[in-house]
C-alpha cells in the first residue's frame, strides 16, 4: 500500500457509500448518510490540506471500516488499486452499483 492523491481517495470513499459530513479545523469527516441504515463506529477523518493521503491515515481508516463491517483489508486494497487505474475504477463502480441493486 502506498499513498494516493486526495481526489482518488475521496472517490474511493464515495464508492463505499460514504459522504462528507463536516470539517473540523483542517480535517474532513466522512460517514454514511443518516438514512442509509449503515453506520461507522466513528467518522473517517481526512486532512484536506494533504496533497496525498498518507499510508498511516489509510490504515487507520481501514481499521474503522473493518471494525464497522464495511470492507475487508483485501477488498480495500483491491479498491485502492482500482482507483489508481481509471478504467478499472470505472468498472469497479459499475460492479458495486449492480451488486447493491
Amino acid at each position: 500500500m502506498k499513498s494516493i492523491p486526495f481526489a482518488q481517495y475521496v472517490a474511493l470513499l464515495k464508492l463505499l457509500g460514504l459522504e462528507y459530513v463536516r470539517t473540523a479545523g483542517s480535517h474532513q469527516h466522512w460517514d454514511f448518510p443518516k438514512n442509509s441504515g449503515k453506520a461507522l463506529l466513528r467518522t473517517l477523518t481526512l486532512r484536506d490540506k494533504d496533497k496525498d493521503i498518507p499510508v498511516l491515515h489509510m490504515l487507520t481508516n481501514l481499521a474503522t471500516l473493518e471494525a464497522s463491517g464495511v470492507v475487508t483489508k483485501a477488498a480495500f486494497e483491491q479498491l485502492l488499486a482500482a482507483q489508481q487505474n481509471p478504467k478499472a475504477a470505472k468498472a469497479q463502480r459499475k460492479r458495486r452499483k449492480e451488486d447493491e441493486q
